[in-house]
């Protein structure tokens, strides 16, 4: 709170309200804050007491198109790893998100997140159409078409199996995040703000346009 804080009268030092004398110059008189100041020291401590945890839909989407699909292993990490916190569980989300390359146990694993999602979601009165079996049915339905990939032998084909996975997967993202977002809004309110882009995620990123041009280099 800026009211806790004033200036010293003669050297412009900032001190608590509760100080007596100038800490910098041993000055006793004070006046408040100029109005400038107050609003960066106010702007600071708003965003030092914000939660940084909203993904909007509009960046996962870019992310995991532009990623070729490869996304989905920052946001398993990332979405994990927040939500250690918030079920006050041990979690580790590296090789929790390292579990999607493994066939069947990765949709335990899936089912699993988003039933946390759910769950704090609806315990805490968000309404969600977030459903961990439907997800499963789209992890499956990605794994299909992955295995589909390898028996295609018409690049046509196998480009429209690529995005169609994409689609899946994205879709698997988006619609998870919906439901943890809003449940975020309700956690923390106008203290929440949007997550940084993580260096993780902006390699991974990165990576996927490099394998979109040399693809479509061909």
């Amino acid at each position: 709170m800026t009211d806790d804080y004033k200036q010293c009268a003669q050297c412009d030092e900032i001190a608590p309200g509760t100080s007596e004398f100038c800490r910098k110059c041993g000055h006793n008189e004070f006046h408040e804050l100029s109005p400038g100041l107050a609003s960066k020291l106010e702007a600071i401590e708003t965003l030092a007491n914000s939660e940084s945890l909203r993904m909007e839909a509009g960046r996962l989407i870019i992310a995991s198109v532009l990623s070729g699909g490869l996304y989905i292993f920052y946001w398993l990490y990332i979405t994990w790893k927040q939500l250690a916190k918030e079920t006050e569980e041990e979690h580790f989300p590296v090789w929790h998100a390292l579990t999607w390359v493994v066939p069947v146990y990765q949709l335990f694993r899936l089912h699993r997140h988003t039933t946390v999602i759910q769950s704090l979601a609806t315990g805490a009165g968000v309404p969600t159409t977030l459903n961990p079996s439907t997800m499963v049915a789209l992890a499956l339905a990605s794994t299909g078409l992955g295995m589909a990939s390898l028996l295609a032998v018409s690049p046509g084909v196998l480009m429209l199996l690529g995005l169609i996975g994409i689609a899946v997967t994205t879709t698997i993202i988006v619609w998870s995040q919906g439901a943890l977002n809003a449940y975020w809004v309700t956690r923390h309110g106008d203290k929440l703000r949007s997550a940084p882009i993580g260096a993780a995620e902006g390699l991974i990123v990165l990576f996927g346009i490099v394998v979109w041009i040399l693809t479509l280099a061909r």
